[in-house]
């Protein structure tokens, strides 16, 4: 894989600002940092969910602090999903909202281990798991199979890009758009010379436009994707809560379709970071997953983005 680390001096302020939003920079984030006692999770910031573990009956269950290895016979690893950016998943003692915190993981926290139960068996909505040395349970909906991985920076990235899309706030998108690639609009994974480009300047109101823009052909059908950008977005990027997903993959292609993935034929340095949900209703048997790819181009050392790749059944 490429060396994704870039000399610090070349990133934007605007991302320096997003990595600091996203408490990467902060000590409170981390789980090497002393034991605090219970806090009440701070509130949200609207359209975002609060980072409350689920009620849980308590169920006495040691920790295995300072064993950092996966369940016995597994190489699974989990990355944090969910989590605002001012905000930390806790790690309790117990699975009790009421037990002692023993560490705070980031919102860009990745490579977890999930830990065997003590008594074999976990409660219901929440996990035991350890991150950096410390292990402790966890609200098992914050946490997303994790395969590839990446630098801090490009999961912060994709993690600003999929809070920006669930808010619906194209704005915030404009200065992380490569300005000159400018960012790809793709309802199905295969990428085509017919799918629409748009702008850094472009996109902050193009969700009040009534303008029918053509996206390409449904598949299956054949018919002309002639929908507006707000009806594209709910149809074609954010179909599903990519904020918290399932799976993301990491540099790594995660999705189970039929379509040829074609992102290195268009951009053949980029990265991808793909969310993905392998099951929306279980009576489909899968057919019905859902994913978002995000690419991201450097330039001179700085990431941008470049596409929004939908994903889902193709025939």
């Amino acid at each position: 894989m490429k060396n994704l680390i870039n000399d610090s001096s070349n990133i934007r302020v605007g991302i320096l600002e997003i990595l600091l939003l996203l408490g990467l920079l902060f000590g409170l984030a981390s789980c090497q940092a002393a034991p605090t006692k219970p806090t009440q999770p701070s509130q949200s910031s609207p359209g975002q969910p609060a980072v409350t573990p689920l009620p849980a009956a308590n169920r006495s269950s040691t920790t295995t602090e300072d064993d950092s290895s996966p369940i016995p016979g597994t190489d699974e690893v989990l990355t944090v999903v969910g989590v605002p950016a001012n905000q930390t998943l806790p790690l309790f003692r117990e699975p009790s909202l009421d037990a002692e915190i023993l560490c705070r993981v980031p919102p860009t926290g990745s490579s977890l281990h999930p830990q065997p139960a003590g008594d074999g068996e976990e409660p219901e909505g929440w996990m035991l798991v350890t991150y950096q040395g410390r292990s402790g349970w966890a609200d098992s909906s914050h946490l997303a199979l994790q395969q590839g991985d990446l630098p801090d920076e490009l999961v912060a990235l994709g993690q600003y890009v999929t809070a920006a899309l669930r808010s619906r706030n194209y704005s915030r998108l404009e200065e992380i758009v490569h300005p000159q690639l400018c960012l790809r609009f793709a309802p199905y994974p295969y990428l085509r010379d017919t799918d629409l480009i748009f702008c850094p300047g472009e996109l902050a109101g193009l969700l009040d436009s009534n303008t029918l823009y053509n996206w390409g052909n449904f598949d299956g059908s054949g018919e002309p994707i002639q929908l507006t950008f707000a009806e594209y977005h709910d149809r074609f990027v954010y179909d599903q809560d990519y904020f918290q997903p399932d799976v993301v993959g990491f540099n790594q292609e995660v999705s189970s379709g039929n379509a040829p993935n074609n992102i290195l034929e268009i951009y053949p340095d980029g990265i991808m970071v793909e969310y993905y949900f392998p099951e929306i209703d279980p009576q489909y048997g899968g057919m019905d997953w859902r994913s978002l790819r995000l690419v991201f181009v450097n330039q001179d050392g700085v990431w941008y983005l470049t596409a929004l790749i939908h994903g889902e059944w193709t025939i």
